[in-house]
């Protein structure tokens, strides 16, 4: 007689499908799909804002983006800087801000936001410089 050797079970479920479908998920990184509500969006470009206005847009970037990789590290940096930064905006905002900055997706997006506001102004004090250049070449 011939007898293979089977991993198979009664039920025709081999051994390695089982511990596949046992371990399909052992690894796997929990993503959350949230969309950021509006009134999230709407503190993000508050704050972006703010920040741009003051001139503070440049190391803003560097921050965020050199923090998005450690995600949940960078929130709490923003929570154990609110001393310092609640003079840009009301603590409670802050602390908004750093529980939406451990968001996988946030720091990218709060990132180009300071960028847009930070271009928007850059924009609008060149267009107010060069349109005094165009009045007094009027004159």
């Amino acid at each position: 007689m011939n007898y293979e050797l089977s991993t198979m079970n009664a039920f025709g479920q081999g051994f390695w499908g089982r511990l596949r479908r046992a371990a399909a998920h052992a690894f796997a990184l929990r993503v959350k799909r949230d969309q950021l509500q509006a009134d999230e969006l709407a503190l993000l470009d508050r704050l972006a804002r703010l920040v741009a206005d003051r001139g503070l847009a440049t190391p803003a970037i560097f921050l965020v983006e050199s923090l998005a990789p450690l995600g949940f590290l960078g929130g709490q940096l923003v929570h154990a800087l609110l001393p310092i930064v609640e003079v840009v905006a009301p603590p409670e905002e802050i602390e908004r801000l750093a529980r939406l900055l451990e968001r996988r997706d946030t720091p990218a997006l709060f990132a180009d936001r300071l960028r847009w506001f930070d271009g928007a102004l850059w924009l609008r004090s060149g267009q107010a410089h060069h349109g005094l250049e165009e009045e007094g070449h009027r004159r």
